[in-house]
């Protein structure tokens, strides 16, 4: 029976790639979130600059223009802020992106050592079964010769 030493490390291996699978999805749906915020931010500014422009040659008190004005101001801002998480986000992804990887390929290092192990311990039975097959031959031949 085929038992290949280092199981316990490529276990192990496997358990690190599917704990950053796991991190990376996390943080891309993180990053969607961020980017969908950003979207509904971006639509408001919009709905807001469009109902600032309906006032145009409307009579409207000051204050509702310095009210809408500093609300488009506002929602800048938070735009701003919005797409400084949106790029925080994408860094993050691609540092999990990278974890991920370097996960994967150490995983398939020992998943490579474990064929070849497997291999070579199938050469080995191999090899096993064809002496005792070959002895079993000499003693045939060896018992119809006393005969």
């Amino acid at each position: 029976m085929f038992n290949f030493r280092l199981q316990t490390i490529l276990d192990v291996k496997k358990t690190f790639e599917d704990k950053a699978l796991t991190e990376f999805s996390e943080q891309q749906k993180e990053f969607e979130h961020e980017k969908e915020t950003l979207k509904k931010i971006k639509e408001q500014k919009i709905k807001l600059i469009n109902s600032f422009r309906e006032l145009k040659g409307q009579s409207t008190n000051i204050y509702e223009i310095i009210l809408r004005s500093s609300n488009i101001k506002q929602c800048q801002k938070n735009e701003a802020l919005q797409k400084e998480r949106v790029q925080s986000a994408g860094v993050k992804v691609d540092q999990k992106r990278e974890a991920l990887l370097e996960a994967t390929q150490k995983r398939k290092m020992m998943e490579i050592l474990k064929s070849k192990a497997f291999e070579k311990f199938k050469a080995n039975e191999i090899r096993l079964e064809r002496t005792a097959i070959d002895e079993m031959a000499i003693v045939r031949h060896n018992r119809r010769e006393r005969t």
